[in-house]
């Protein structure tokens, strides 16, 4: 499974993505808003989950999560 892990805590996203790749899933890591954007309009990835912190930088993950149901996109 790919995930997408929008975190911009250094610390703490290093240490998700590492617990989660342990455990075997694929993990993009984006450390602003703009960046896990641009993740999640790459159609040639699909995610399974995607896991946003509120207080992202440049793009919060409330916006990024609001785009995504305008864009009909059903990720948990």
């Amino acid at each position: 499974m790919r995930l997408l892990l929008a975190e911009n805590d250094p610390v703490l996203g290093a240490t998700i993505k590492q617990n989660l790749s342990h455990r075997a899933y694929i993990v993009d890591w984006a450390m602003n808003g703009t960046e896990a954007w641009i993740y999640l309009e790459n159609q040639r990835v699909s995610y399974t989950l995607v896991i946003l912190s509120w207080t992202l930088p440049r793009v919060s993950g409330l916006e990024l999560c609001q785009w995504m149901r305008h864009q009909h996109q059903t990720l948990p």
